[in-house]
């Protein structure tokens, strides 16, 4: 059980348009040098991408800070905690996309396609015939996923345009998910302007999924972009050893070969 007294993770992000992001970039530097706390920020043109980690304080100042920007006020900022800092650092950079997909950015805003955890669950609990759609790579499904879902066979997002077309005479409700739901905003919005009708987004992604309900329907941990590797249910890191070649899970009795690489695939010192 992780104490609440070790490190505060937090997550957040938001699409708007931001005509001088790397103003905002200078800003935040500014701001930032007065809290103690490591994690990255990336600003574009089309908004924001947070993470961050370190102490309740500092974090919830950072926040403070961050929200305090007029385009920033509504970021839903999601929480769990941690016995080591997930990051060695302090990164802010202004990048020409918050999430890369490459395809340009689709109109996000007007679509308010979310689906609650809790609702999510209780369709899942009662059986409905959904589409369950996993955005995410294939290294991050291998550690965990929806029982039931299914997904693009991608190895990273930007490969998500051409291969959702494959599944436009989907007639199933869809309901996609990936980790904190940043990429399913993208994810949606495209397919949107492809023609899809009836796709949902699950709330907040996986993390809030475990944060709101009893996980139903979830096997396996969640994979994260830092240090902690991965999370289990109840937000927890797990720090799995990853194939550094694959990312799948390495034999935890012999961390020297990947049994699911070839036989003979060494791991580097």
């Amino acid at each position: 059980m992780v104490s609440k007294e070790s490190y505060l993770n937090s997550t957040g992000y938001t699409f708007t348009h931001l005509p001088a992001p790397y103003e905002i970039e200078m800003q935040l530097r500014d701001n930032f040098s007065n809290f103690d706390i490591t994690g990255t920020i990336l600003i574009s043109e089309e908004g924001i991408n947070i993470n961050l980690a370190g102490l309740e304080a500092q974090v919830k100042a950072a926040e403070n800070s961050i929200i305090s920007f007029h385009s920033f006020k509504d970021i839903f900022f999601k929480h769990s905690y941690s016995d080591i800092l997930p990051f060695r650092k302090l990164v802010i950079k202004t990048r020409d996309e918050i999430i890369a997909m490459k395809q340009g950015m689709p109109a996000i805003s007007c679509l308010n396609n979310y689906i609650k955890p809790k609702d999510l669950e209780k369709k899942i609990m009662d059986g409905e015939d959904l589409y369950l759609l996993d955005v995410r790579n294939n290294y991050e499904i291998n550690i965990g996923k929806f029982e039931g879902s299914k997904n693009l066979d991608i190895m990273s997002f930007h490969e998500f345009p051409d291969k959702v077309k494959s599944i436009i005479n989907t007639k199933k409700p869809i309901v996609m998910y990936c980790t904190g739901e940043i990429r399913c905003e993208k994810a949606s919005a495209y397919m949107h302007d492809l023609g899809f009708e009836n796709v949902m987004q699950l709330q907040g992604g996986i993390l809030n999924y475990f944060q709101e309900t009893n996980a139903t329907g979830w096997f396996g941990d969640c994979f994260v972009f830092d240090d902690r590797v991965t999370v289990n249910k109840s937000l927890e890191p797990t720090y799995k050893d990853l194939c550094p070649k694959c990312q799948r899970i390495i034999n935890k009795f012999n961390k020297s070969k990947c049994e699911s690489c070839s036989p003979d695939e060494r791991l580097p010192n």
